[in-house]
């Protein structure tokens, strides 16, 4: 005779998805080899949580991502009592680091204001953010306007006297002097009257550019062949298209893609220098001082930071951490008929030491599009001191949890242990409809761990 009413209690399934980083940097300091070992040791204690909870059938999965992502071990969801482990392998380093060269097109007519002083106090900025992505760089500097030269100094820069334009230009240097050399850029330095490209009379300051990217002045020795180019033009006004065929000729005959912080219109030349050559633009005219031009030239590091990873993936070296692309996957395999209507609110669990590549926010979208996606227990464990803390809290997607930071072999053990345990409970268990109130984004109710990990040392 059934001792429960209606008879027993039918199992339902709980989705469990490890999402995991396997970029180049989990190769340092033995950081894949402690995920690994930390979830092989966190399985015997989800099997006792499992066997507590009976109402619940926990299924697992493990995606990894780099450059792109993949499903590991095995597409489909795989019963805990049958799951083992496999070891994941993180991507190879990239050595040596990627070297570029930058310079930056500044207009310094009368209109630009207060943005040549944003960029003499943003460019150093903009230079330790690509470091941070591993490169090798130099940058360069070119100023330009109408009406001659009005300094006292030529010292640290060369003077040219065009058609209608006068340039200054600055070799390309160290990130450090650099920072001096954009020191002496001031507002109509060389006249102040405008700065129309791509006019046809503007045609002629680019030669001056290809040849700053091809001076012989500090050039490296490079057995593996030319830096990579990229230009930075800085203007807020914009000319005709008289001589776009022209500018865009040289700069792609020299293979240096463009970036343009300049004048939106529609067709306009601004736009399209950067389209052709393979760039990006941005809108200058909303830009009101120092903050916001940092937040631009921010803008500009990134996609460069973007452009080394796609430079350097050949498919045996990978500097990708495309979280983006694996949330799209997580959110595919979420679908309802896929996901039964009868299932727990799944567990998703995101290990990086990173920060993404790709279009994160893009990726999260499709996540919480989908309703398994936005009732999932979401958990986010960073490793080391470059994680990108405020993407996992994007990814959590609760006030109050936060992501969980592994400094330490120790503590990324204990954090997966958690999520593998204390989560998985909370969320196979029946909760009453009055626990989880009537909003449809509530996630699982659970209390964030407490834990202390058995060294406080900091390895990452």
């Amino acid at each position: 005779m059934c001792a429960l009413p209606g008879g027993t209690l039918a199992t339902r399934p709980l989705h469990f998805i490890w999402i995991c980083d396997k970029s180049g940097s989990m190769s340092v300091d033995g950081k894949i080899d402690s995920l690994n070992k930390a979830i092989r040791l966190a399985l015997p204690s989800m099997r006792q949580v499992a066997d507590e909870n009976p109402n619940a059938k926990v299924l697992l999965r493990t995606l990894k991502f780099s450059h792109g992502a993949e499903w590991h071990i095995n597409s489909d969801a795989l019963s805990l009592d049958s799951f083992q482990w496999q070891d994941l392998e993180a991507d190879p380093l990239q050595k040596p680091n990627p070297k570029l060269d930058i310079v930056f097109l500044v207009d310094t007519s009368g209109s630009m204001g207060d943005e040549i002083d944003a960029v003499k106090s943003s460019c150093q900025s903009f230079a330790e953010r690509i470091i941070r992505e591993g490169a090798d760089v130099r940058l360069g500097l070119v100023g330009f306007d109408i009406g001659g030269h009005r300094g006292s100094s030529r010292g640290e820069y060369t003077v040219h006297t065009l058609s209608r334009y006068t340039i200054g230009t600055w070799q390309l240097t160290s990130p450090q002097d650099f920072r001096h050399n954009v020191q002496s850029l001031s507002l109509g330095l060389f006249g102040g009257a405008g700065c129309y490209l791509a006019n046809q009379d503007t045609v002629d300051i680019f030669p001056h550019v290809v040849r700053l990217f091809e001076s012989s002045s500090g050039l490296r020795e490079l057995a593996e062949g030319q830096n990579q180019r990229i230009l930075v033009i800085i203007s807020d006004e914009i000319g005709d298209k008289s001589g776009l065929s022209d500018i865009v000729s040289q700069l792609k005959g020299a293979s240096i893609t463009t970036h343009v912080l300049g004048v939106p219109r529609s067709g306009g030349a601004h736009e399209l220098i950067a389209s052709m050559t393979g760039g990006e633009f941005w809108d200058i005219t909303h830009s009101k001082g120092v903050q916001d031009f940092s937040g631009l030239l921010g803008n500009v590091a990134e996609t460069i930071a973007k452009e080394i990873t796609k430079t350097l993936s050949d498919g045996k070296v990978s500097a990708g951490t495309d979280m983006g692309t694996a949330l799209e996957m997580v959110a595919e395999r979420l679908q309802i008929p896929l996901m039964s209507d009868r299932a727990l609110p799944p567990v998703l669990v995101l290990i990086s030491d990173g920060q993404p590549t790709d279009n994160f926010q893009k990726g999260l979208e499709k996540l919480m599009a989908q309703p398994w996606g936005k009732k999932a227990v979401r958990i986010a464990i960073g490793i080391g001191r470059d994680v990108d803390e405020d993407v996992l809290q994007k990814f959590i997607g609760n006030s109050e949890i936060t992501p969980l930071k592994a400094n330490n072999p120790e503590a990324l053990t204990e954090y997966i242990k958690w999520a593998s345990t204390a989560v998985l409970k909370a969320a196979s268990s029946p909760v009453s409809p009055e626990a989880i109130g009537s909003r449809e984004n509530m996630n699982v109710p659970i209390n964030a761990p407490t834990l202390k990990p058995s060294s406080t040392s900091s390895v990452w």
